[in-house]
């Protein structure tokens, strides 16, 4: 072999080959941020081949080893939250299958320079691993030195082919000089590992092929350093904000954080955002409004706000098990870029399939068991919501039965929320006969007919006092001009106000179909705000006064007329993506777990760990006995085999053969001790080399079954059976010697080494 820093200086010299082959991506990307992912990917492979070459590693297990590191590497960079403690889950593993699929759509839809999708970089980083381990294979299992090349070079001409005409120059001269600087490296490792006499020299100071190779350098570290600065978006946010890495709920997509806003003030800011992100698909056979959850509590707060309360015992459930009727219909989720543990489901949701959960009895509201639901998939029956222009006469008049000590505290606002608001409620509703009629009067109230307009981009506030006291009384007064939150939070304000219980439900609306995929798509300017009011043989209903607009957040209910097409909408136009969401944008609409809401498992133990607790629990240790088992049943099978082969080759009728077999099974007692011998060795020259490196009694023992078998070898007439059993004795007292100089862990180490039964 060649010595081990000459070939260590080769590997470095192909890493940085493929470090430049993956930059030439640059020219099909339109920003920087598969940068880091990619020379992540260029890089590893290499270090694990250094590993398993130093540590002695046949083929196999080096490319087990690297498929391994790929599965754990791909899940912490394109899908982290839906990792356990780093290592990839069932979520992960179906996540990067959807994401394979975008991937492939973009490759063949995607216009240069394409965006950085997560589809796009699972794509980017699988195929730089490929090619950096096929190099690695190519140049230091094969020795191959222009054949390394190859895979870098097939990179870097897709590039070339499909990129743009940007960076042409630069990638071209860096991937040349990281060519020739490996060419160099190589080619003195193979001549050292050869020991050719005119080869001499090795790669050292005052060489010219040190002179060389340090003019290539040179050319690749200017190289490099030209060609990072002119990358796109080389001077954008960082890669990786070391800010955010332990924060379990983030899955490193720069969402919002809710703790210093109320959860409705989330959807003001997701409407600000320039673009719209993609966080969930919904297959199912009708759009719905899918509800996060329902705020059931107005306070004076802030100036007043609404927030959810789930807190005290017997308030929360550790499963929805309810009967399934036939006036159910069925939703499949799957969360791609949605954070926080609230789970969207249709209203109202009476079982769940696919993941722990836990449910907040009052409102409905339901909770997932893990760290963030982010990645999950998981089914909902939810009963088909009752439409209020569907409410009958006969219905309507039973609504008139007193409201039940339980619902009242749904009544309730602060003693300081303004009269002339509370005012206007009761004039509203002065005709209505029944509570159904007065909601019902309320929704027509905030018509356009009465002058109320639907806008996000008017002088409308969108932050944290889209809710208060004095900004429900300005709306409903006096400007008329507002968007999903400030109607829906006025209209469950003036209900109360005149004693019909009410809250505000968050979600989003159905999103857009996509016919391909029979699902509903959908993404940040999805979410919505809506009222829901109980009502005396109804229940909770739904109720929507926010007109129907094409702008973000505008009511989408189904069954009611869509708002026309804005030939000139004021909003970009509404981009779906898989990309993690901008700071301020893609954020659920929900309160998160500094909004005000304490959520308590039946037993009294915090629900953020209701995933170690019920799933992850179990997960962990089924994992954990199939791997005992399989560790278990491996070693078995390592133990059984060899004793079979022992036995086989003892058994042999012909001496001869029986003498070989005993000479084989010394060499593999040997190889198991550390003692591996040249092919050119004679079994003479075996047990000089073995003298002092195992125990006497083995020494002896060797020279003596060495000479024996040698003699039969190499003799003229076959071997008496004497001889065989003799030789197998002199086996036995070899591997008794090894057994009783070695430790407890040292004899089942042996034991349980493969390397034997891999030789013929």
């Amino acid at each position: 072999m060649a010595p081990r820093g000459a070939r260590d200086l080769a590997t470095l010299a192909l890493a940085a080959l493929s470090v430049a082959a993956g930059l030439s991506l640059g020219r099909v990307f339109g920003d920087s941020g598969y940068a880091l992912p990619v020379v992540g990917a260029a890089l590893l492979p290499h270090a694990l081949g250094i590993v398993a070459r130093r540590r002695g590693w046949r083929l196999a297990g080096s490319l087990g080893a690297s498929a391994a590191a790929l599965a754990i590497y791909v899940a912490w960079v394109v899908t982290p939250a839906t990792t356990w403690f780093g290592f990839p889950t069932s979520s992960s593993a179906s996540t990067l299958w959807r994401l394979l699929g975008d991937g492939y759509d973009d490759l063949q839809n995607a216009r240069v320079p394409a965006d950085v999708t997560d589809g796009a970089l699972l794509l980017a980083v699988l195929a730089m691993w490929v090619v950096a381990q096929s190099a690695d294979v190519i140049a230091f299992r094969r020795d191959g030195t222009i054949g390394a090349i190859a895979p870098a070079l097939a990179l870097f001409v897709w590039s070339s082919s499909l990129g743009t005409g940007e960076l042409r120059g630069r990638t071209t001269l860096t991937l040349a000089a990281a060519a020739t600087l490996f060419l160099l490296c190589q080619h003195q490792a193979l001549l050292e590992q050869r020991r050719a006499r005119f080869a001499g020299r090795r790669l050292g100071s005052g060489t010219g092929l040190l002179g060389v190779g340090a003019v290539v350098g040179a050319l690749a570290v200017v190289g490099g350093a030209v060609l990072g600065p002119a990358l796109p978006g080389a001077s954008s946010e960082a890669l990786v904000d070391v800010k955010d890495l332990g924060d379990s709920g983030g899955g490193g997509s720069g969402a919002r954080s809710y703790a210093a806003e109320p959860p409705l003030a989330v959807i003001g800011a997701n409407f600000q955002a320039p673009a719209a992100v993609e966080l969930f698909r919904v297959e199912t056979s009708r759009p719905e409004y899918w509800r996060i959850a329902a705020l059931d509590q107005y306070s004076s707060d802030q100036g007043g706000q609404w927030t959810l309360n789930a807190a005290g015992d017997g308030e929360v459930d550790d499963a929805l098990e309810r009967p399934v009727a036939d006036d159910t219909f069925r939703q499949q989720y799957e969360i791609v870029n949605l954070d926080g543990r609230w789970m969207p489901a249709a209203y109202r949701p009476m079982r769940l399939e696919g993941s722990d959960v836990l449910v907040v009895k009052a409102s409905d509201t339901l909770v997932t068991g893990a760290d963030t639901v982010r990645g999950q998939r998981y089914v909902v029956d939810s009963l088909v919501p009752l439409a209020a222009d569907a409410v009958g006469p006969e219905q309507s008049a039973a609504t008139q039965a007193p409201v039940p000590p339980d619902k009242r505290e749904y009544t309730s606002l602060p003693s300081d929320f303004p009269a002339d608001v509370v005012a206007l409620a009761r004039a509203v509703t002065a005709g209505a006969a029944t509570p159904f009629d007065q909601a019902d009067a309320l929704e027509q109230f905030f018509s356009p007919a009465n002058g109320f307009e639907y806008s996000i981009t008017a002088d409308v506030e969108l932050g944290s006092t889209a809710q208060s006291e004095s900004a429900i009384a300005e709306f409903v007064l006096e400007r008329k001009v507002g968007f999903c939150v400030q109607f829906a939070g006025s209209f469950a304000a003036m209900a109360r106000a005149v004693g019909i219980p009410a809250r505000v439900a968050v979600g989003y609306t159905p999103g857009d179909y996509d016919e391909r995929r029979s699902t509903y798509v959908v993404d940040s300017w999805d979410a919505h705000a809506w009222p829901e009011v109980w009502l005396a043989g109804l229940g909770w209903t739904r109720f929507e006064p926010t007109p129907p607009s094409s702008d973000p957040g505008g009511s989408d209910l189904p069954g009611r007329e869509a708002a026309p097409e804005d030939e000139d909408p004021a909003t970009p136009t509404t981009v779906a993506s898989t990309a993690a969401p901008a700071p301020g944008s893609g954020a659920p609409p929900a309160p998160g777990p500094d909004a005000e809401v304490s959520i308590d498992a039946p037993d009294g133990s915090s629900g953020g760990g209701g995933g170690w607790q019920t799933a992850n629990w179990r997960l962990l240790a089924a994992a954990v006995v199939l791997g005992v088992v399989a560790v278990v049943g491996a070693g078995l099978a390592i133990v059984a085999a060899k004793a079979r082969r022992r036995a086989t080759r003892r058994a042999r009728a012909a001496p001869g053969d029986a003498l070989a077999g005993a000479w084989a099974e010394a060499l593999d007692r040997l190889g198991e001790a550390g003692i591996a011998p040249r092919s050119s060795w004679t079994p003479l020259e075996l047990a000089a080399a073995a003298t002092g490196r195992v125990p006497p009694a083995a020494a002896t023992s060797l020279r003596s079954l060495a000479v024996t078998y040698g003699a039969a070898r190499y003799g003229p007439a076959p071997p008496a059976p004497d001889l065989a059993r003799t030789a197998w004795l002199r086996v036995d007292e070899i591997s008794a010697a090894l057994v009783a100089d070695a430790g407890r862990r040292e004899r089942w180490r042996r034991r349980l080494d493969p390397t034997p039964l891999r030789r013929r």
